[in-house]
């Protein structure tokens, strides 16, 4: 009988051959000593992670949401010295297969029809458990956890890098194709089409035709043609990450409104940008900002429509404002996207 050898990290699945991914195992394991650290500091015994976001941060990238179904089905259980998935028997197997195969998990589980809360119970008895959801009685710890995953590892920022030429490249294109009469729904389709090809998900398109922005800041996108001009932005997912970018296109030549519109929102946007660096506390690169809008005597503008975000795994991780307490630190991501009327224009930045 013919044989394959499989070698250390491989694992031969249905003819195919699986192969570990060292890199992401590195990433892991990193994430698995930020975890130890947090046990320490908080003083408990584990950590119960449910938030999706959670879930793709220490699986280096893993889908565990059933492509955006409701509820939970799969949790992460984390102590000093394992980790492991509690899930069902249905989804255990294109889990340790397709979505974290190799990756030093280990798996308790069971069947389909048997509530997943029961599961959670069993993990967490009689240990002092944190969480991100406050499951079975354990202590929530939502922001801690969450400022675990705000400054990206290695892996991540040159996942970013590659995920932000994908996507700046889908709206771009598009942006250049577009022709007089096309509806903001076919525009919002064509850059979720370029994006999804590659893999990408589109977790938020907006499209907005002719100025619309200007009253809605917050637009998705309809089926009103554009004739002279429209704003495009985009958020998109991989591996958990995201990042987005926001263009304003002309159809011809730009009125003499709109050029002024966007040059005054692009120094807002270039100021943000330059100043979000490693140290700096995100209430003074908002003041620099703010300066901005007043010396172009639009002193309440920014009061119209949010201005920027910190991203990693949620389309917003901290909401920049006045008010931010935040201070940056290095391999953060910023998205400044500030309006003139209606001109938009965003981009993220990797702090450093």
């Amino acid at each position: 009988m013919a044989s394959k050898s499989v070698q250390s990290g491989q694992r031969q699945i249905a003819g195919r051959c699986l192969r570990q991914d060292e890199q992401r195992l590195a990433d892991v394991e990193l994430k698995h000593e930020m975890v130890r650290q947090l046990l320490r500091t908080l003083q408990a015994d584990a950590i119960l992670l449910q938030d999706p976001a959670a879930l793709s941060w220490i699986t280096a990238g893993a889908d565990l949401t059933r492509s955006q179904t409701d509820g939970c089905q799969t949790s992460i259980f984390i102590t000093d010295d394992a980790r492991l998935f509690a899930t069902n028997s249905v989804d255990a197997v294109q889990l340790f297969e397709r979505e974290a195969f190799g990756l030093g998990f280990q798996l308790k589980q069971r069947e389909w029809h048997q509530p997943h809360s029961e599961l959670i119970a069993d993990l967490c008895r009689s240990r002092r458990v944190l969480s991100d959801c406050g499951a079975e009685g354990t202590i929530q710890a939502t922001r801690p956890i969450q400022q675990l995953r705000q400054s990206l590892t290695p892996l991540e920022v040159d996942r970013l890098r590659r995920l932000s030429r994908v996507l700046v490249h889908a709206v771009e294109v598009t942006a250049c194709g577009i022709q007089t009469g096309r509806t903001e729904s076919d525009v919002a389709g064509e850059v979720a089409h370029r994006l999804l090809r590659r893999t990408v998900w589109p977790a938020r398109i907006q499209v907005a035709a002719d100025g619309r922005n200007q009253r809605y800041r917050h637009w998705g996108f309809g089926e009103d043609a554009i004739e002279r001009s429209a704003v495009i932005s985009c958020t998109a997912r991989r591996w958990g990450l995201l990042t987005a970018v926001t263009r304003t296109v002309s159809l011809g030549r730009a009125s003499d409104r709109l050029l002024n519109a966007h040059s005054q929102a692009v120094l807002s946007h270039a100021t943000g940008m330059f100043f979000s660096k490693a140290g700096e506390p995100v209430a003074d690169v908002w003041a620099r900002v703010q300066r901005i809008y007043e010396k172009f005597g639009l002193p309440d503008e920014w009061r119209l429509a949010d201005q920027a975000e910190l991203l990693a795994y949620r389309l917003s991780e901290h909401q920049v404002g006045p008010e931010s307490e935040l201070r940056l630190s290095s391999n953060q991501v910023l998205f400044w996207h500030p309006s003139d009327n209606q001109a938009a224009c965003g981009d993220s930045v990797l702090t450093g």
